[in-house]
């Protein structure tokens, strides 16, 4: 577990048989826990992935949805019903790679769940980002190392 709490720019990782390259990595801090985002293009298409790993081994992959939710008890989204399972307010404690945030800024958090799949708006100064995915085991995560042909667990 340790190895996705330090993954570095530009390094790749399969997730479920899909290829990732790690862009950039978001330090979250809020009281005494923390976990990392980091954003992820995927090979085959290009597209922007996120990736929540959390110390005690809770994994999320999700991407941004391009329509505008308000913050509510639950969310109706693409057939399903998501209740708000957490909120709160974290600020970033460090980064790498291409992003917009900076040391110390705040965004306030809603996680929305239904079954394995999760809905999330993060709240940043003037502006909301809104995303879906799903939980992913972290036996399904493999880190690429540097010889092309190898993986580890």
């Amino acid at each position: 577990m340790g190895d996705l709490l330090n993954l570095e720019y530009k390094q790749q990782i399969i997730i479920e048989n899909s290829c990732y390259e790690v862009l950039s990595m978001l330090k979250f801090i809020e009281g005494s826990s923390y976990w990392i985002e980091y954003i992820l293009k995927k090979e085959n298409d290009g597209q922007m992935y996120y990736l929540d790993v959390e110390p005690i081994g809770k994994c999320a992959l999700h991407k941004m949805v391009n329509e505008k939710y308000n913050i509510e008890l639950e969310i109706h989204y693409n057939g399903k019903l998501y209740g708000l399972f957490q909120k709160g307010n974290a600020k970033i404690q460090t980064y790498f790679g291409y992003t917009d945030v900076s040391l110390n800024e705040q965004v306030e958090y809603y996680e929305y769940i239904c079954g394995n799949n999760l809905f999330t708006i993060e709240k940043w100064k003037n502006q909301l980002e809104i995303s879906e995915g799903k939980y992913i085991n972290k036996n399904k995560i493999k880190i690429k190392k540097t010889n092309e042909d190898n993986f580890r667990i």
